[in-house]
């Protein structure tokens, strides 16, 4: 159980910081610092879903 809280937390992490990079990205007006800024955001939200999915496994088997 430690171990999807954990997950859990991470998630919420991924989730929350990749939506402040996203927020303050569009603010920039360099287009290699907005390309990256995306990339960076979508690389943390896809890590939050399989934090997630993860976590939902670990729950669901225990």
């Amino acid at each position: 159980m430690n171990l999807a809280l954990l997950l859990g937390a991470m998630t919420l992490i991924c989730w929350m910081v990749g939506g402040a990079v996203a927020v303050l990205g569009t603010a920039e007006h360099s287009h290699h610092r907005q390309e990256m800024t995306e990339f960076l955001s979508l690389g943390l939200n896809l890590f939050g879903v399989v934090c997630a999915i993860a976590m939902a496994a670990v729950v669901l088997t225990t």
